[in-house]
């Protein structure tokens, strides 16, 4: 009974997580690094619980079983956490493809003003 409301816990604190995922960026600018901490603190929160449900399962009949299902909701936690982790990395990647592309331009133009520059006619008196 325990596992399932750990089970239950876990899920939920995972669908969670996605939804925000999902919704932060379009609402806000994306802080790349509290993400990472918000990661971090959940694959954490998930190893204790792990640990805790192992040490429950230990303590019953059917123990392979019991260690089966904790890993594997364990591993439900950890692949989502990954998940979040790649389009974290994507977007974190795409922000900087952007910014040199920004960069890019901006030398383009001042490049191109240049050449505007000394391709005039100057004009003497």
């Amino acid at each position: 009974m325990t596992l399932k409301i750990l089970t239950g816990l876990i899920l939920t604190l995972a669908q969670l997580a996605a939804t925000a995922q999902t919704e932060a960026p379009s609402t806000q600018a994306l802080d790349v690094g509290a993400e990472r901490a918000r990661i971090a603190r959940e694959r954490a929160a998930s190893e204790l619980v792990y640990a805790a449900s192992e040490r429950d399962c230990y303590s019953r009949f059917a123990v392979s079983d019991c260690l089966s299902d904790a890993r594997k909701v364990k591993r439900q936690a950890t692949d989502e956490l990954r998940r979040q982790e790649l389009v974290l990395n994507d977007m974190e990647r795409q922000s900087k493809a952007v910014e040199a592309l920004k960069r890019i331009e901006a030398n383009i133009a001042a490049q191109q003003e240049q050449l505007e520059k000394s391709a005039a006619p100057e004009t003497r008196p």
